[in-house]
């Protein structure tokens, strides 16, 4: 029950890091210049902009709606931290496993070593953006909003950037 339960919390989030970055992918599209952050949890996402926060307030929908009309393209964004993250954990085990996990690494053990660890993390590199954009398109979010909603969409300043946060539900049958 408890998995149930866990998988529905992952779920919501998974969601709303997709109508996130989709309302990003739109307002970016249209405002290219424009400085926007997003994060995501179980009961919405906020977004800080320089964009106007009356802007931002009818692209929402818009963005909810072109998911659920099938636009899901727009849940991946390429400055999303799942890429950081993502290529972090390649490089990092390519790092380690081109030194073998060696104890007692000697400086002539990593002068002979070092051609090998650079080669794996340039082989990292080049695996991290498919695997990066794999694992953001369906592990860390979701396209499937046909039962999302908007709840409230409020706007504040949090210092020089407009702070925009949106609240959705699950839409029960």
């Amino acid at each position: 029950m408890a998995n149930r339960g866990l998988q529905s919390l992952f779920n919501r989030i998974r969601r709303n890091h997709a109508l996130e970055h989709a309302t990003i992918n739109l307002l970016s599209h249209r405002y290219p210049s424009a400085k926007i952050l997003g994060l995501s949890g179980p009961q919405g996402f906020t977004l800080y902009t320089s964009l106007d926060p009356k802007t931002v307030n009818r692209m929402v929908p818009q963005a909810l709606s072109s998911l659920q009309h099938g636009l899901t393209d727009l849940v991946y964004h390429e400055n999303c931290g799942t890429n950081l993250v993502m290529t972090a954990l390649l490089t990092t085990t390519a790092t380690l496993a081109g030194f073998q996990a060696h104890r007692r690494l000697t400086m002539r053990r990593f002068v002979e070593l070092l051609p090998q660890a650079i080669l794996l993390n340039v082989i990292a590199l080049l695996i991290a953006g498919p695997f990066s954009r794999w694992v953001q398109t369906h592990v860390t979010t979701m396209d499937n909003l046909a039962d999302t909603e908007i709840v409230s969409i409020k706007m504040d300043r949090q210092g020089t950037l407009q702070r925009v946060r949106v609240r959705t539900r699950t839409q029960r049958a």
